[in-house]
């Protein structure tokens, strides 16, 4: 993948994952009756988002440590 893509994808993640944990995001998934792995959906959302954006930014540093050589 070039860095132009990776950082597009980061861009797209990032605003995701704002959207998704402010106000107009959060009543999608402001749910506690179904319980995955002990915690209510929405705190579990919210925690695979976390993971996913060190995923993510990850990706892109080694993107950009790829094209600095």
């Amino acid at each position: 993948m070039s860095v132009r893509a990776v950082r597009l994808l980061v861009s797209v993640y990032m605003a995701l994952f704002v959207f998704l944990t402010t106000w107009p995001g959060v009543g999608l998934i402001n749910m506690v009756e179904p319980l995955v792995l002990g915690l209510p959906l929405n705190l579990f959302l919210i925690a695979i988002l976390i993971v996913g954006g060190l995923g993510v930014l990850t990706a892109l540093y080694f993107s950009e440590k790829r094209a600095e050589d």
